[in-house]
């Protein structure tokens, strides 16, 4: 029997809710400060609630950053796979891949932390992440590799190629703000062109001069929203405002 026509999130969908928004606000934070400059106190103040709270949802700050870890390694596999299966060249496959990480490591939902904290993971977490990080560099320098084949990279170290251009990647969301001049989606089709160009076989003569003027096909766009009853900024200043949540009722 549907309880209040389920117009009303039941507990397990509430309990979800308020777990998605620890994560967002704890990766909001490691992006922006670092994990050790980060604490527990620090999530909790700024979520409005105590911090024996956060323990209900995860045992440690250790578990918030593997966890944030995990969500951005899933991101960037399914923003690969997609890729692989557009039918484009090895580079144009690259280049989606990038630009769809950094939509959604970019987005106002994000639950990617930075890849560049790694070393704050505990030693038995950084063994399961440096598996599936190899694992996925290694997709991207077969990309690359594939590339120089047909034509479409110019011949290159893959390794280089790979480590040059995600370390720029990796940076964006230390410096990146939503609702600044450039949206997640700008910032992404921007920065994956002009990375890809420095190793293309024939590179576009010239890049956008100003991406808060790139205008994305729908398509190309992801739809952008908030959880319900979330702010849709958790580090904005309206965390205390209307739908954001109460100390009383993160339980």
């Amino acid at each position: 029997m549907a309880v209040w026509k389920n117009m009303v999130p039941n507990r397990k969908v509430l309990r979800e809710l308020k777990r998605e928004a620890l994560l967002r606000e704890a990766v909001a934070a490691f992006n922006q400060d670092g994990f050790h400059a980060t604490s527990l106190d620090d999530i909790a103040n700024s979520l409005g609630v105590t911090k024996a709270a956060l323990y209900r949802y995860f045992p440690s700050k250790h578990a918030l950053l593997f966890e944030a870890f995990n969500e951005a390694l899933k991101v960037a596999f399914e923003s690969l796979d997609r890729a692989q299966r557009s039918g484009g060249n090895a580079l144009e496959r690259l280049q989606l891949a990038i630009q769809g990480y950094l939509e959604v490591a970019l987005s106002e939902l994000s639950r990617c932390v930075i890849l560049t904290e790694e070393h704050a993971l505990l030693p038995e977490h950084r063994k399961i992440i440096f598996e599936q990080r190899d694992k996925y560099e290694g997709a991207l320098r077969d990309l690359v590799k594939e590339g120089i084949e047909e034509g479409s990279i110019v011949p290159c170290d893959s390794k280089l190629a790979i480590f040059a251009i995600f370390g720029a990647v990796n940076w964006v969301p230390k410096w990146y703000r939503v609702g600044g001049a450039w949206s997640s989606e700008q910032l992404a089709k921007g920065l994956s062109q002009l990375v890809c160009r420095s190793i293309s076989a024939t590179p576009i003569p010239r890049l956008p001069t100003d991406i808060a003027l790139l205008n994305l096909p729908e398509t190309e766009a992801p739809v952008r929203g908030r959880l319900p009853g979330l702010p849709s900024n958790p580090r904005s200043p309206g965390i205390n405002g209307p739908g954001a949540l109460k100390q009383e009722k993160f339980r």
